[in-house]
């Protein structure tokens, strides 16, 4: 079985809601994420484009969006810390622990962080990619990071035994998150800038401080985080991602945060990518992880491996920071 680290699905599910559409979930993404193998992940609630420009306003109906969908599918679970989480995959529950996907929503008022926690929230990414109140994205001033009130951020966070997530963070302020952390970190959806010069993705040495914090990276299967070569777009270059990453860092430091992206427009990805799809050929949505898994004990990934690397390093990390 598989944990995926990062999904957007509740942006899907907050789309429909707003058209008018009920029981989402089950229409729309239960059934591909049965066959894909997946039991469980964390949905982030994140402010898509264009509705960034009033990102509270955008969280509001999100969070609204998630209550209606709870209400109706008995199929899946919320769950708010370890001993839920295996009660509901004892029980064959689809379970979610809900994430913060940025908090510009956030702006100055960090009792907004309590009020996301008291709903459900046990993971948070301080920005997506912009330059907010708090940190500094990647598509920000690369001289910027955190700023004190993000520090203060930092702090309730991990007061609060979320999960701190980097990815999408510039890397002056994930050094900045770094010197804080007094827990494991996380990268969600992030791959080797070492194979994909796309600025999403992590060097060597941010790689190697999350090892050293005992955190985990996340697999990403956005087509431009495995190559910027269109050609090289593919499931095998994903592979090597893995490969080259496990090899730096240890198995048990990496997991997947596929980031499937295939149910949104493509105007939501205008800002960050020119291309027309997101998918890597071979893993085009989340139906196709099977696939993927055998390519990786094709590769010489033992069984026990694939285990950790698919749920168990993922679930250790959920344990130790959230409880």
């Amino acid at each position: 079985m598989v944990f995926d680290g990062h999904s957007d699905i509740w942006s899907d599910v907050t789309i429909r809601s707003l058209r008018g559409e009920t029981d989402i979930l089950r229409k729309y993404h239960l059934p591909r994420l049965r066959e894909g193998q997946i039991e469980g992940s964390i949905f982030v609630i994140w402010v898509d484009p264009p509705y960034d420009k009033e990102p509270y306003k955008r969280t509001l109906q999100i969070i609204d969006a998630v209550k209606k969908e709870i209400a109706v599918c008995d199929e899946i679970v919320i769950v708010k810390n370890y001993e839920q989480m295996m009660k509901a995959k004892g029980e064959g529950k689809f379970y979610i622990f809900i994430g913060l996907e940025g908090l510009s929503s956030v702006g100055e008022n960090l009792r907004l962080i309590d009020e996301y926690y008291d709903f459900g929230a046990r993971h948070a990414m301080l920005s997506w990619n912009e330059q907010n109140a708090l940190a500094t994205g990647v598509q920000g001033d690369p001289s910027r990071g955190l700023t004190s009130l993000g520090k203060q951020a930092v702090k309730k966070i991990m007061d609060k035994n979320m999960i701190m997530d980097v990815s999408h963070l510039n890397e002056k302020s994930f050094w900045d998150v770094v010197s804080m952390a007094q827990a494991p970190i996380i990268a969600s959806h992030s791959n080797a800038r070492a194979l994909s010069n796309a600025e999403r993705n992590l060097t060597d040495e941010q790689l190697l401080e999350i090892r050293n914090l005992d955190g985990l990276v996340g697999i990403n299967s956005f087509n431009r985080f495995v190559s910027l070569d269109l050609s090289e777009q593919t499931v095998d270059n994903l592979l090597k991602h893995i490969v080259y990453i496990c090899n730096k860092i240890g198995v048990e430091h990496v997991g997947f945060g596929f980031d499937f992206f295939e149910f949104m427009s493509v105007d939501s990805m205008r800002s960050y990518s020119d291309q027309d799809t997101s998918y890597t050929a071979g893993l085009e949505d989340c139906s196709k992880v099977p696939a993927l898994l055998e390519k990786m004990r094709k590769t010489g990934f033992s069984d026990e491996e694939i285990d950790a690397i698919s749920y168990k390093n993922f679930h250790r990390i959920i344990k130790k920071i959230i409880g």
